[in-house]
């Protein structure tokens, strides 16, 4: 679970700004928070505000983070800093995570030079009421380390200082995704050390969509019945009435393909076959081609393939394949992974979860989400220009967040509920009417009031 993330010196973000998944001390809904050790999360965030505030900023923020994290970083996103400001080009940039993991909290993140590409400082901290407790820290520049001895057996304490002497001078990659590579028998030999893992397994699992990119893939087709995903479907009145799957073999599937594609996904089966086969696990993937909707699942080696039809209104035997659904059907096909099949702990962060749907899709499926958080510990952050949304029956006044800019053009996260309005104010008309920000400020308007 995410309980905050701070970013500073990237995009449109000056100084650092600190996005918060904490509850506050609202009452209404406190059955969908999550408790943690001394205090309660939130498991939905509605972040609003104009083009270019930096909503979608935010996301990429948390992006590019999670990417530095599994893939270090790369000298092509030299021009990230805070531009406004010249200076910020030979500053650092920020990112911290606190998260929460079995119960524990830690604070986990890195400073980072975005024109060498270079890390400064790097650093996990356990947080406790009483007293933070330092994991691991490091500093680039000066070569100064430190690690809590406390967490390593004798034996193990001289290899580990020595897997962070060997990163002093490191900078092009992070020592949590080091520490984590082929070091089994340290874990073995210290399993109190697993939060390492865990840490950076959190990232891992950490699931971020722009709108021109799959939440999920669709890949609730692989956990969730058919018949489960057909009557969530139905009560979205999407008009499907039936989901057929065919079986086809491999080499059908290939005829299908230009030579292009045909290349590429014999590559990406041919892969997962070996990776299956090396953990000897059923292996899944799922994939479009000429707008095709097919699941593949691999085992011993041996393939099924399917193709994935829909029928409308009742008339069999007359399918219809992904790209013949609406651009809203398919979202919505796309995101009910979160609603069927999301794992305990799951994060999904979502930049404009409203693209191609219907206002009351919108606020029907975050309903949806909000009932499922009452049983299940999962997190979703969206970004949104659906104002239907802001209905403090169905939000929190702590689940609602505004991004807007200051006069130096530097994004600014404000929560709604520094505004003390009450709880059963209607907050839509006065948010559109700039009371909160977050909205578009017209210079002019583009039509006279005779229409012309």
């Amino acid at each position: 679970m995410l309980s905050q993330f701070t970013v500073g010196n990237f995009l449109s973000f000056n100084k650092p700004q600190s996005f918060s998944m904490l509850a506050g001390p609202v009452q209404k809904h406190s059955e969908r928070l999550y408790q943690a050790k001394d205090f309660k999360v939130l498991k939905f965030s509605a972040i609003y505000g104009a083009n270019a505030a930096g909503k979608t900023n935010l996301v990429r923020a948390l992006s590019f983070a999670k990417g530095v994290v599994l893939r270090n970083p790369s000298i092509e996103d030299d021009d990230y800093f805070f531009k406004l400001n010249p200076q910020n080009k030979i500053h650092p940039s920020y990112f911290d995570f606190e998260i929460i993991i079995d119960e524990s909290v830690y604070s986990y993140g890195f400073e980072i030079n975005l024109e060498r590409g270079a890390i400064t400082e790097e650093w996990l901290i356990e947080l406790n009421a009483d007293r933070d407790v330092i994991i691991f820290s490091r500093n680039t520049i000066t070569g100064h380390y430190e690690f809590n001895k406390e967490l390593l057996n004798p034996d193990s304490i001289p290899h580990f200082d020595l897997y962070m002497n060997d990163m002093t001078k490191v900078n092009n990659t992070l020592f949590i995704k080091n520490i984590v590579t082929n070091k089994d028998p340290l874990y073995d030999q210290n399993p109190q050390l697993s939060m390492l893992q865990r840490v950076y397994n959190w990232f891992k699992a950490l699931d971020i969509s722009f709108p021109s990119l799959s939440v999920s893939g669709f890949s609730c087709f692989f956990s969730t019945s058919v018949d489960e995903i057909l009557k969530t479907l139905k009560v979205f009145a999407t008009g499907i009435s039936n989901i057929h799957v065919f079986e086809i073999s491999k080499e059908q599937l290939l005829n299908k393909l230009p030579d292009r594609e045909k290349k590429r996904l014999e590559r990406d089966l041919m892969d997962l076959e070996q990776r299956a086969s090396d953990r000897d696990v059923r292996g899944t993937a799922q994939f479009t081609s000429d707008g095709i909707l097919y699941l593949g699942e691999v085992f011993n080696r041996q393939w099924t393939l399917k193709e994935v039809a829909f029928e409308h209104n009742g008339f069999p035997g007359i399918y219809f394949s992904l790209k013949e659904e609406s651009a809203g059907t398919q979202r919505l096909l796309d995101l009910l992974t979160i609603l069927l099949a999301s794992e305990e702990g799951s994060v999904f962060v979502i930049d404009e979860l409203d693209r191609s749907l219907h206002p009351q899709l919108t606020v029907y499926f975050v309903k949806r989400f909000l009932r499922l958080a009452k049983q299940k510990n999962i997190q979703l952050i969206i970004t949104t220009h659906e104002s239907h949304l802001l209905d403090l029956t169905v939000l929190r006044q702590d689940e609602i967040w505004f991004v807007e800019k200051d006069t130096q053009g530097a994004s600014t996260l404000i929560p709604f509920d520094r505004f003390k309005e009450r709880f059963d104010k209607k907050i839509e008309r006065a948010y559109l009417d700039g009371r909160y920000g977050g909205v578009p400020i017209l210079d002019e308007f583009f039509i006279s009031d005779d229409g012309e």
